[in-house]
């Protein structure tokens, strides 16, 4: 029954270690099919690792079996917390070496996961070994016994992981509880060894290790099912006093400290000047928003415009809840807010808006699911004969290969399509820099929008796009937006 149990428990730790990988990396790399990919790899390389180094283990030590999984045990508990201290020296490093995004990515995942990985994959064979010594007249039955509890496991560990750890206890706190199960689970086996009182020391001592990632600064403020929430500082970054939404290693939203209302993302002020241009004072007009954010342009719009009608599509309900609580959003009857996936909303809701804004570049890159030939057709049907539909997008200053197969895929929709860049907003690291697209069923005005006040940031059309005519149409079969825009 022991071995049985501890089958369960381990196989599940290693689930619940690979899920809490990416949440972990999220932050620091942005949650992409190439995090994911990294982190999958290199938990399935240390468990393959693990199986050959325990099945040797096994054969070689088949009168100490019992001692072995304790001290498997104990070592795999003990690694399981480590991550915690290393993941964010082992990215600065990477970071320091120059390495680009996805061999930054491999290497971090490699440092802080594949040990604790390797171990789990190594107990299991010992533990395999230890259930046919015990009925070695019924061999294929227990190994097929294993071999379910194990998969059995996997599943509830990433159950849990998903559905209840991660929701309640956060990223350190699911590493927590996976090193006190699988110290408790070491526990099992002391009447294996020679000196229990040794080992009862060691299993008190990896449990008290395990508590103490607790006493750490929180991973963030807030975890959700889809984010890494935090209120940060952001008067260096954006130039003013301003605090701002941090989202998954990504600056949101920024709201001054001073009661200036300027705006510091490029795309929240093109489109705050655009609007200004565009909408009389006494106007009425509506705008659909694909994420919300920190909500910066629904307040400043519903406060700016009397008449003007906002529906935020926001498919985590934690960050409205989350910019309620930082002050951003403040009640108003004219923001209507749909928890759930834009294109879900889109789809079931006939409604026209003269605006539609796309702003759901989260981390490094954007949910394919929002920038295919598909999803602009159905953003086309929402809005007026005249309406506009404005995307947020950031990619490299040069040859930004996203941006120009999202341009091709838009011209392949609507029939006036325009790049908008300032020349002087923030770049990211390693020359990425900050665009907006326009498209709509009408002709665009491409005259140069300036910011009204004190920053007076003038942005002005692009001219031909360079790659844009051998660019990628982008369609729900084939959106490789990782590909194009982590290089």
């Amino acid at each position: 029954m022991r071995h049985a149990t501890a089958m369960v428990i381990v196989s599940a730790g290693a689930m619940v270690v690979e899920i809490v990988a990416v949440r972990m990396l999220a932050p620091l790399v942005g949650m992409t099919v190439f995090s994911w990919t990294a982190v999958i790899a290199t938990v399935l390389a240390g468990l393959s690792v693990g199986h050959w180094i325990g099945g040797m283990v096994a054969d070689r030590e088949r009168p100490e079996l019992p001692r072995r999984l304790f001290q498997m045990l104990a070592a795999t508990a003990a690694l399981s917390v480590t991550p915690v201290v290393l993941v964010e020296p082992a990215y600065a490093a990477a970071e320091a070496a120059g390495l680009g995004w996805m061999p930054a990515t491999v290497a971090v995942a490699g440092v802080c996961f594949a040990l604790p990985s390797l171990l789990a994959g190594a107990v299991t064979p010992v533990l395999t070994a230890a259930a046919v010594a015990e009925a070695p007249a019924r061999t294929g039955a227990v190994i097929g016994r294993m071999f379910a509890l194990g998969a059995g496991g996997a599943i509830l560990g990433t159950a849990l992981a998903g559905f209840v750890l991660l929701q309640w206890v956060g990223s350190i706190g699911s590493l927590v509880v996976v090193a006190v199960a699988e110290a408790l689970t070491a526990a099992l086996y002391l009447r294996g060894l020679r000196r229990p009182v040794a080992g009862v020391l060691v299993v008190a001592a990896v449990l008290a290790g395990s508590g103490l990632p607790l006493l750490a600064a929180p991973y963030c403020r807030v975890e959700s099912r889809y984010y890494c929430l935090d209120e940060v500082d952001t008067a260096a970054w954006a130039g003013f006093p301003s605090r701002g939404m941090f989202m998954d290693g990504w600056i949101q939203s920024v709201e001054p400290r001073d009661g200036s209302g300027r705006l510091a993302i490029e795309a929240h002020a093109f489109l705050d000047a655009w609007a200004r241009h565009t909408h009389a004072p006494d106007s009425a007009w509506s705008a659909f928003f694909i994420g919300g954010g920190g909500y910066s342009l629904p307040m400043r719009w519903v406060g700016r415009w009397p008449a003007v009608q906002a529906t935020v599509a926001e498919i985590d309900p934690a960050v409205t809840v989350f910019a309620r609580d930082i002050g951003f959003l403040r009640p108003s009857e004219r923001i209507r807010i749909r928890d759930d996936d834009a294109r879900a909303v889109l789809r079931r809701d006939p409604a026209r808006y003269d605006l539609v804004f796309s702003d759901a570049f989260s981390g490094h890159t954007m949910p394919a699911h929002l920038v295919t030939a598909e999803f602009h057709r159905l953003v086309r049907d929402r809005l007026e004969p005249d309406g506009v539909y404005a995307i947020n997008a950031y990619d490299w200053a040069r040859d930004p290969q996203f941006l120009a197969a999202l341009v091709r895929t838009l011209g392949e929709v609507f029939p006036h399509v325009v790049v908008w860049n300032s020349g002087s907003g923030p770049m990211r690291p390693r020359g990425r820099a900050p665009y907006i697209v326009l498209a709509s069923p009408a002709p665009i005005d491409p005259a140069p929008v300036t910011e009204p006040g004190g920053d007076r940031r003038t942005w002005t059309a692009v001219g031909a796009l360079p790659g844009v005519a051998n660019a990628v149409v982008l369609t729900d079969d084939y959106a490789p937006v990782d590909r194009l825009t982590l290089r």
